[in-house]
């Protein structure tokens, strides 16, 4: 007798084994392609995560904040002033000593000797500027706890674009809390950051809160992190570099790009802060040519050698994507500029402004004409 050979109708539910095993993986592949870019996320989250924690951890600084030069404990205004309203120095007036202390400044001091920023209303809400600071950290000269640099960022919020604009460090500037002049400079002695905010808010009119500060040592770190500087360098500028005999296009360590920062005996000073310009766009054009990864990395590295009181959130989202932006092409200014300044070499040498038509001209360039 034949058994009987069982036949699949065309109502069965039973499917070739192969069929089964293609959906199988069909189901798996999109289940690893829907999973991908969650865990991407999440590790993503986790990264900025920890960069908020050590943002907050070494970088940012409580800064205090208040109304008027009347609210600083101790401090005066100047009779016959009202803060805001700059007067000149009395052309009899010597200069007086700074009496600051010696020895390098570092960015652990802040903790001890910062100001309460004046708070001043934006004069365009469309404007933001922001203070970049370098102290000097010690330079073999014991010239004491001062801002080597002073480079005040414009931000466009509206048309995203951003100005450039450095300040002399010999600007003979009023300071109303001390009743006195001095170099512009050392407003950082004097009281920090803080300080150096209201100086250059109160002599230039202008409505800065926001600060980055770095020091020397922090400077050379962060060169090298994103691994030197692109930089052409003249004849005269690469003698005073070490490693350097000729003049030529080179990539330049920490303690290269600090040397050439700081050149100040082959020209003038006003050469010396457009190469400390030249190195940060150098140092923005090198970061953009790097992956989203190496960047973060990068800013993460970085982050021991600053101090800031700008939001963590705010410094690497939109600030940080706008400085990638920067490159050689952006609206740059020294001040003083041609014409708006006299130099006095008596005793101690130093710049004395024609503030009216300065403080008119800088705020043409970084706000537009009125």
């Amino acid at each position: 007798m034949k058994k009987k050979q069982s036949t699949v109708t065309p109502n069965s539910t039973e499917r070739p084994a192969s069929k089964t095993v293609k959906k199988h993986n069909r189901r798996k592949f999109l289940w690893i392609i829907a999973v991908i870019p969650a865990i991407l996320i999440i590790l993503a989250a986790s990264v900025y995560g920890y960069y908020i924690f050590r943002y907050n951890d070494k970088v940012a600084i409580d800064q205090s904040y208040v109304n008027s030069w009347n609210d600083l404990t101790g401090q005066t205004t100047i009779a016959g002033t009202t803060p805001g309203e700059t007067v000149s120095p009395d052309a009899s007036q010597a200069p007086t000593p700074t009496g600051v202390e010696a020895g390098p400044a570092t960015l652990a001091d802040i903790d001890g000797k910062n100001d309460p920023i004046i708070k001043i209303d934006p004069i365009d809400p469309n404007i933001e500027n922001i203070l970049i600071i370098g102290i000097d950290g010690g330079d073999g000269l014991n010239i004491g706890h001062r801002s080597d640099t002073m480079l005040i960022v414009s931000i466009n919020k509206e048309k995203k674009t951003v100005k450039l604009t450095s300040l002399m460090r010999d600007i003979w500037a009023y300071f109303p809390n001390r009743d006195a002049w001095d170099k512009i400079n050392a407003s950082y002695a004097y009281g920090g950051p803080g300080q150096t905010v209201n100086i250059v808010n109160y002599n230039f009119k202008l409505d800065i809160q926001k600060y980055v500060i770095t020091d020397f040592e922090g400077f050379r770190g962060i060169v090298n992190i994103i691994g030197g500087t692109e930089i052409k360098v003249t004849d005269k500028e690469a003698g005073q570099i070490a490693g350097l005999t000729s003049g030529g296009t080179y990539v330049l360590d920490g303690t290269q790009t600090l040397s050439y920062a700081r050149i100040r005996h082959i020209d003038s000073d006003f050469a010396r802060v457009q190469r400390q310009r030249t190195v940060l766009l150098s140092i923005f054009a090198g970061l953009r040519k790097e992956s989203t990864v190496n960047q973060i990395q990068a800013a993460n590295d970085s982050l021991e050698f600053m101090r800031s009181n700008i939001d963590a959130a705010d410094i690497t989202g939109r600030l940080f994507g706008l400085a990638l932006q920067i490159d050689s092409s952006i609206d740059q200014r020294t001040i003083p500029e041609s014409g708006m300044y006299t130099v006095h070499d008596s005793g101690t040498w130093y710049m004395s402004l024609n503030w009216e038509k300065q403080v008119a001209s800088l705020h043409e360039f970084i706000y537009g004409a009125a």
